[in-house]
């Protein structure tokens, strides 16, 4: 990665269907958990170069949205790289959008417009799919979209 590299010099743009097989070889290139699913919104981070360097999907539920699958290469960590692509995305954010961050990156998620929210009046499949990760021993809470702070 250049030393000089800026998020300002990227690109972000939304993935056709036929583009979610270049995500998925992203989230597996670098080992992440996520994977993006056709005919669901999908957002990448390009660098200069044309490289993904992030990734995130909004997987739809019954009654909401979940924003999934955020991820930065690495090497481009802490450099408003994410920043960048949830910015993006936050056209597509309603306040049936919801996230499940580690809690480390609660304040993160916070000055994006998120909110820590309790389970109990949650849609079903959002509650129910937060206490399965939570049972698989994550450190994560529930926040919920309310708008750009």
């Amino acid at each position: 990665m250049d030393p000089d590299f800026s998020a300002d010099s990227c690109s972000v743009q939304w993935l056709s269907d036929v583009e979610i097989p270049l995500a998925n070889k992203f989230y597996r290139t670098y080992k992440f958990r996520g994977k993006a699913r056709r005919h669901e919104p999908c957002a990448v981070v390009r660098d200069p170069q044309n490289r993904i360097i992030a990734c995130g999907s909004l997987r739809k539920l019954t009654d909401s949205q979940l924003l999934v699958g955020v991820a930065v290469a690495p090497d481009c960590q802490g450099k408003g790289v994410a920043r960048q692509l949830l910015t993006f995305m936050a056209e597509a954010f309603d306040p049936q959008t919801f996230t499940f961050p580690y809690r480390d990156l609660v304040p993160f998620y916070t000055s994006l417009g998120f909110t820590e929210v309790a389970l109990e009046g949650l849609p079903s499949a959002i509650a129910d799919r937060f206490l399965t990760y939570e049972k698989q021993g994550r450190d994560i809470t529930i926040q919920r979209y309310t708008g750009s702070s």
